[in-house]
């Protein structure tokens, strides 16, 4: 397959792509590997929470790629949109059974005309509080062949979208492509144990100022993802309060489990209300950064950095499920 002949499919399909912008913000705990932001123009459309892989050593960057429109619809679609774990958030199924590969025909029936090439194992799961859940081993290794060397490198990756209509808000983890992982035909092994990993979030419509907010509490049903295994009730779990007030600064409470592992806590974590932003105070040792998204705080996402490795890191998000009026 020739490099301009990939290049003119993903041209094509760039016509399908959105370009409706809307503001974009996140955040990543290392922006050498995962830089979060608009998605780019190619191939799933522009202006939406989005995020870019770097490639290389060289700090180069992949394009930003639309979550939503881009790797979220297409496992959704090659699952039929029926998760893997059926109607149970709970229960543990085998991730290598009934194995559903992404080739250059999901991505757009252009593409599988020049390629039927198994770009990247899939798992689609519905977890927590109907929290989507996507997962992706790569296989092809597409730059190293010199086609398309923008596109990015998924390595292994897990991520969530918070179940809101309010606006889009993912989270997750990443971490580099396994060696000859391309050789692998059929695992649920993504990497997590690699010393890059990285934990990250990024969402549309971020709240800003809560100040004007009409609400002076929000509950939050909130999940967290720590080196997911495909098809394992694996998550942290909770509900978070938040409590805006009517000062510069607001403060939240609760915590995450997971069976077997220390609770995330969210006691000592500040809110700044000036910005809609949130972070661990003095009092908080998890090393929580976050922020509020959509109209009356709707969504929150984030990530800790709890001090133990970054195998050790937690990626969350959560939707609002009640508030009390101010």
């Amino acid at each position: 397959m020739k490099a301009s002949q990939l290049t003119l499919a993903i041209l094509l399909t760039a016509a399908f792509g959105s370009a409706y912008a809307v503001e974009v913000q996140g955040d990543s705990s290392n922006t050498k590997a995962i830089k979060v932001g608009s998605s780019s123009l190619i191939p799933f459309g522009a202006g939406r929470a989005g995020i870019a892989i770097s490639n290389a050593a060289d700090g180069n960057y992949s394009f930003s790629v639309n979550l939503e429109n881009g790797p979220a619809r297409r496992i959704r679609d090659k699952y039929g949109r029926t998760p893997i774990n059926g109607g149970n958030q709970n229960v543990n199924v085998n991730g290598a059974a009934n194995p559903r590969y992404l080739t250059p025909s999901d991505v757009n029936p252009v593409l599988g005309w020049f390629s039927s090439e198994k770009l990247g194992q899939v798992w689609y799961e519905k977890r927590a509080n109907n929290t989507e859940v996507f997962s992706v081993r790569q296989m092809a290794e597409l730059s190293e062949k010199g086609l398309l060397k923008k596109a990015p490198k998924f390595g292994g990756m897990t991520f969530a979208k918070v179940p809101t209509a309010a606006t889009n808000v993912f989270f997750g983890e990443w971490a580099p492509r396994k060696g000859n992982s391309n050789q692998i035909i059929n695992s649920t092994d993504l990497n997590m144990n690699d010393g890059n990993r990285t934990v990250w979030f990024v969402g549309e419509n971020p709240t800003g100022n809560l100040e004007n907010l009409k609400i002076s509490e929000a509950t939050y049903n909130v999940v967290g993802i720590n080196k997911h295994t495909p098809g394992k009730n694996d998550f942290y779990t909770g509900e978070i309060t938040a409590t805006f007030g009517t000062a510069d600064k607001g403060f939240m409470s609760g915590e995450l489990k997971r069976t077997g592992d220390n609770d995330l806590s969210f006691k000592g974590v500040e809110i700044i209300n000036t910005d809609g932003s949130f972070k661990s105070g003095a009092g908080n040792n998890e090393g929580i950064t976050g922020r509020f998204y959509g109209n009356s705080a709707a969504a929150m996402a984030g990530y800790a950095e709890r001090g133990n490795g970054k195998g050790d890191d937690v990626a969350f998000g959560g939707e609002q499920s009640s508030s009390t009026p101010k």
